[in-house]
């Protein structure tokens, strides 16, 4: 078997190699940590959990899943398919090593097992690739599922492909799904029933604390109706400016907190908030104020906007007015807090589909839209309140998901 698999392996590099030539020449930018695609990563003397997550999202589902991890004394690798992804890893787990993942390959497979020597492989969601499965097989390396999703778009295809799929995934040791219908799609694909079980969304694991507001802040925002900007970027604080004006002019005044996806921007942020005559405060020099309504509070500190939530009528989260593709929708859904967005939410898309359902969520198609919605929270504040509440409610189900992730992986490590 193995002189039939490296010929395989160099027909199919021979046969890859234009293509790969020619996605390179055309796109310069996938050349950066090409190293590490072809399985080139740092040596490693240290036997590791490897945990790999696609991209930015499931990155950062994962960053709990690392710490948690850590915590209990194991060792962990963290890989992605992306450049964005990594960048996540190496901003909130530094001393974690990560690196690129390799090309599905059997060659570049091996030369990252050979240097990253895992003790176990950790899939987040359907990272479900062949080559990767096989090299962990042949080394003994266990691999397990996390956050297992298989969805309506998908399964049908990986139903086709069913009888080409089965020995890799019955190489699979566990997997814990997000739901019942994924673990049952996952059997139905050919995992043992005995090695599926539901653990979770990694995604939507509550804190086990709702973070504390800092004294100054409580203070600060004592008795005033607040709405908050989180992970904004360039237009839409000026349409969260232009949405405190239509409110000023419907009857309706309040603090605006404006907390900038990049805090280098929050100068700027603060003179051109002050153009349009309005008296601003920056985070860092609050210094014992109590603020009023109509008054704008621009975040230049890490780390508050969490708790910053739980004080807002309702909030807006950024990335999505703009065509990032969204950022961090669950922070203050857990804070209780009903929350809005824009049409670009790709990286959010599944946290949004809860929204949407339970009507937590609203989606706003331009800043005049933005306008209506903060004025209406503010006209019916009842209302607001219990959307808020159905919010956290639906997220409470996948309360304990990263713990029992834990579990599982330990099981399968014991």
């Amino acid at each position: 078997m193995i002189p039939i698999r490296h010929s395989l392996a160099a027909l199919s590099a021979l046969a890859l190699g234009p293509f790969l030539a020619g996605v390179l020449l055309l796109r310069p930018t996938l050349r950066r940590g090409l190293a590490e695609r072809f399985g080139r990563i740092p040596v490693d003397g240290t036997e590791r959990i490897w945990i790999h997550a696609s991209s930015v999202g499931e990155a950062k589902a994962a960053c709990r899943l690392v710490g948690i991890l850590e915590e209990a004394g194991h060792s962990v690798r963290a890989s992605t398919s992306t450049l964005s992804g990594r960048s996540v890893f190496r901003r909130d787990r530094p001393g974690t090593p990560s690196n690129l993942a390799p090309f599905d390959h059997p060659w570049c497979v091996e030369a990252a097992l050979l240097r990253g020597r895992p003790r176990l492989s950790v899939l987040i969601e359907t990272e479900l690739w062949p080559s990767w499965i096989a090299g962990c097989a042949r080394r003994g390396v266990p691999v397990v599922v996390a956050s297992g999703r298989l969805s309506d778009r998908s399964f049908p295809r990986y139903r086709r492909l069913r009888s080409l799929l089965g020995p890799t995934l019955r190489r699979i040791e566990a997997v814990g799904a997000r739901t019942e219908l994924d673990a049952e799609r996952f059997v139905e694909l050919g995992v043992p029933e005995a090695r599926v079980r539901v653990t979770g969304d990694l995604k939507l694991d509550p804190p086990i604390d709702q973070p504390a507001l800092a004294i100054d802040l409580i203070r600060a925002l004592a008795d005033v109706p607040v709405v908050v900007g989180g992970s904004t970027h360039a237009g839409e604080e000026r349409a969260l400016v232009e949405s405190l004006e239509a409110a000023e002019k419907a009857g309706h005044a309040f603090v605006l907190v404006l907390a900038p996806r990049d805090i280098e921007r929050a100068e700027a942020i603060a003179d051109s908030c002050r153009a349009r005559r309005r008296r601003v405060h920056l985070r860092s020099r609050l210094e014992g104020r109590h603020l009023v309504p109509g008054e704008i509070l621009v975040l230049d500190t890490l780390g508050e906007l969490p708790a910053l939530y739980a004080t807002a009528s309702i909030a807006f989260v950024g990335g999505t007015l703009a065509s990032i593709g969204g950022h961090n929708l669950v922070e203050p859904v857990h804070a209780g807090c009903p929350v809005l967005f824009g049409p670009h939410t790709q990286n959010v898309r599944k946290v949004v589909e809860i929204l949407e359902i339970g009507g937590a969520g609203q989606r706003v198609v331009s800043s005049g839209d933005l306008e209506g919605a903060i004025i209406a929270a503010f006209e019916d504040p009842e209302a607001c309140r219990v959307r808020g509440e159905i919010g956290r409610e639906h997220l409470e189900a996948h309360r304990g998901s990263v713990l029992r992730t834990r579990q599982m992986i330990e099981e399968v490590l014991g």
